[in-house]
């Protein structure tokens, strides 16, 4: 087992052995987990999406995909670059023996990869297998010490990014060990090997699909022979080859040779994708969703997981509707963008039931989104992928720790003695609902 890994391992069964020790709780009232009563009502056709209005939406999620190849330049500046690891490098963290770093320590990782250099370099390439980008070129985890921080919060984690992802690499470190590159979700620092350069035949073949989208999770991606090549994750593309039996034949990254990606036709199962866009019924939402309920939570997905954003993202993505990485950019992402900041919380729900559209509208707080499901019995559900909620008590501040993909009301642990008030509680820290459709676009009767 790689070393930090080791050490990570050590945190996690030292967590679970003080959670063994703490008192018992009360389980959290939720309400069933069961996504099949929530599913939304089909317009005519038993579609959700007008099929020629999905097909828009497809299309733009695809150039965007590709943005990043289609540059002349860096999107992103030197300051932008240096800016992701500000909030790091200000307040330096605590390391994989849960001791404070000495402040140098960040500034030492962009030196010696030549960060002040950026951009020096220009190509196109995809992610040979899953990997991790990250804000600074290191692998190890940086943690904040106190209630909020700590595993799994790694604040060096930027996103994980499944294999065959296209990149647009603008910089590599003088040791040739790490990268900089811009990518459909963010800018960040990668390990060289797991980025292939790319032709430009290469890009112009991948580029031009017709695309399969993944829609069952960590799904294994095989060569035709039978070995494995990396495990594909709900929502990510791969374009599709000709001579389908018994699987889809796509094209994967299959390694690389000096640095020059090596490409090949791969199988993938029948059930585990379908030609991009899926079309946007019940009965798939229902499909994709289900399984995700109950993941453990994973901040910024480093561990094959999702947090709050990835899920919103990772769930609409086979459909062709794009969502940005983060929260914050959700909450801008919408057709319709209604403020909820400043209304009472009875006014909240009212507005969420009038003008909320379920299984495509998301709540916004700072920090957190979720995805709106409807109301059966008149009280808004959500999907989120939750940490925890703010408690207070005798002992300081602390989390009554959820950490999975859960169905909810709008204030899950209300009953708790011990949450924070309001901060602990979701409905008064709303503060938008980002509805993902516009009139036109919906079947008739969605609405």
């Amino acid at each position: 087992m790689h070393p930090i890994r080791r050490h990570i391992a050590l945190l996690i069964i030292l967590a679970a052995l003080g959670l063994a020790c703490a008192p018992a709780q009360a389980p959290l009232r939720l309400p069933p987990q069961e996504l099949a009563p929530l599913l939304p009502r089909a317009g005519q056709g038993g579609c959700l999406l007008r099929p020629q209005y999905q097909q828009e939406r497809a299309a733009e999620y695809l150039a965007r995909y590709f943005a990043c190849w289609a540059r002349s330049t860096p999107k992103h500046s030197r300051d932008e670059l240096l800016s992701l690891a500000q909030a790091v490098m200000e307040k330096p963290g605590l390391g994989i023996n849960l001791r404070p770093r000495p402040q140098g320590w960040y500034g030492k990782l962009w030196r010696e990869a030549g960060g002040d250099a950026y951009p020096d370099a220009d190509w196109k390439g995809l992610t040979l297998r899953p990997c991790n980008l990250r804000v600074l070129p290191t692998l190890e985890p940086d943690f904040e010490a106190g209630p909020g921080g700590g595993f799994p919060f790694d604040r060096l984690q930027q996103t994980s990014l499944p294999g065959g992802l296209p990149v647009r690499v603008w910089h590599v470190s003088p040791g040739g060990d790490w990268l900089v590159a811009e990518t459909p979700l963010a800018l960040g620092w990668l390990p060289t090997r797991a980025v292939g350069r790319l032709t430009p035949q290469q890009a112009t073949r991948w580029m031009n699909g017709p695309f399969v989208a993944v829609t069952k999770d960590q799904t294994p991606v095989r060569s035709l022979g039978g070995g494995f090549v990396f495990n594909a994750a709900l929502g990510w593309l791969l374009p599709l080859e000709p001579g389908q039996s018994g699987a889809w034949r796509v094209r994967a990254p299959l390694g690389s040779v000096q640095g020059e990606a090596v490409l090949g036709p791969c199988a993938l199962p029948l059930d585990a994708a379908a030609p991009f866009p899926l079309p946007l019924t019940p009965a798939n939402l229902g499909a994709v969703a289900r399984p995700l309920l109950g993941q453990p939570y994973d901040w910024g997905g480093q561990w094959g997981r999702r947090d709050c954003s990835a899920l919103t993202r990772d769930l609409l993505a086979p459909f062709g509707l794009w969502l940005p990485r983060n929260s914050s950019d959700q909450a801008k992402a919408g057709a319709r963008n209604i403020p909820l900041e400043g209304l009472g919380e009875a006014e909240k729900r009212a507005l969420i039931l009038k003008r909320g559209l379920p299984w495509l509208s998301l709540l916004y707080l700072p920090g957190h989104v979720m995805l709106y499901l409807g109301a059966p019995d008149g009280q808004p559900l959500v999907l989120q992928a939750l940490w925890g909620l703010k408690t207070r008590g005798p002992q300081g501040e602390g989390r009554r720790l959820v950490g999975r993909v859960v169905i909810s009301g709008l204030n899950p642990g209300a009953e708790l003695p011990d949450l924070a008030r309001p901060e602990g509680l979701l409905l008064p820290r709303l503060t938008t609902l980002v509805v993902l459709a516009p009139p036109h676009g919906l079947c008739p009767q969605t609405e």
